[in-house]
Formats: structure tokens, C-alpha cells, sequence
């Protein structure tokens, strides 16, 4: 057995999920949760990013890259979410934020990311696609 994702859309697929289950090795792991983000949500949020970065926008005196405004954006979800980022001393004493990916974002999670993107956006009069 290689391992299976199945998406729960009804009673067949719900049935196949307990099979596999029933199936499975010892040991091994089921993970139920949320669906993660969509491909979409992902594209939308990057060209939020990327539109940024391509503007005349600084932040802390710089213009930033798009990975610069990902980043920022997503760091700024956090703290309003009231999930701040960890921040620590780096192995070359730098400052370094522990942030999550958005890859690890449900559709509920992504969806309010890129509404505070919106917002953020908005508020400042920043037109962004």
C-alpha cells in the first residue's frame, strides 16, 4: 500500500476512506482536517505580492520583493490573528521570524489571508490585482 488522499465530496468517497483505513498497516497515519488552499487562492495571493513589488511601495525604507511582501503580509496576518511569529536569534546572530507556510493554510485560512492583503491594501489606497 502506497499511502491515499481522497477529499470527501460524498457517500462513495467517505466509503472508500474507511476502506483504505480499514486496509491500512499498523502504524501507519490518518490525518483528517480541513482541505488546504487551492491553487487559485495561491496564484491570487502571489499576484497580490507580485503587484507590490512591482510598485513604488517601500516598507522600513525598501522597496521589497515579492518573497519580501509574502513575508510581510503574511507575518502581519499572523500578529492580527493573534498568532504572532516566533522571532529568535539566527546561528549567525541575525533576527529570524518562524512563520508557517501558506502551503500549510486551509481555504477558510487563505481566504482571510487575502482578505487582510485586501484590506491592508486598501486602507493605505494601493490598487493591487
Amino acid at each position: 500500500m502506497d499511502g491515499a488522499t481522497i477529499r470527501l465530496g460524498g457517500e462513495r468517497s467517505r466509503a472508500a476512506a474507511v476502506e483504505i483505513i480499514q486496509r491500512a498497516p499498523m502504524g501507519w497515519v490518518c490525518r483528517i482536517g480541513a482541505p488546504p488552499r487551492t491553487l487559485d487562492q495561491s496564484s491570487k495571493f502571489w499576484a497580490m505580492c507580485t503587484s507590490l513589488s512591482k510598485s513604488d511601495i517601500t516598507w522600513s525604507g525598501d522597496r521589497q520583493t515579492k518573497d519580501g511582501w509574502h513575508d510581510l503580509l503574511l507575518s502581519g496576518w499572523h500578529v492580527v490573528k493573534g498568532n504572532a511569529p516566533r522571532m529568535l536569534i539566527g546561528l549567525e546572530g541575525e533576527r529570524v521570524s518562524l512563520l508557517g507556510h501558506t502551503r500549510d493554510l486551509t481555504i477558510d485560512e487563505m481566504s482571510d489571508l487575502i482578505d487582510y492583503c485586501t484590506a491592508w491594501t486598501a486602507v493605505r489606497g494601493i490598487s493591487v490585482e
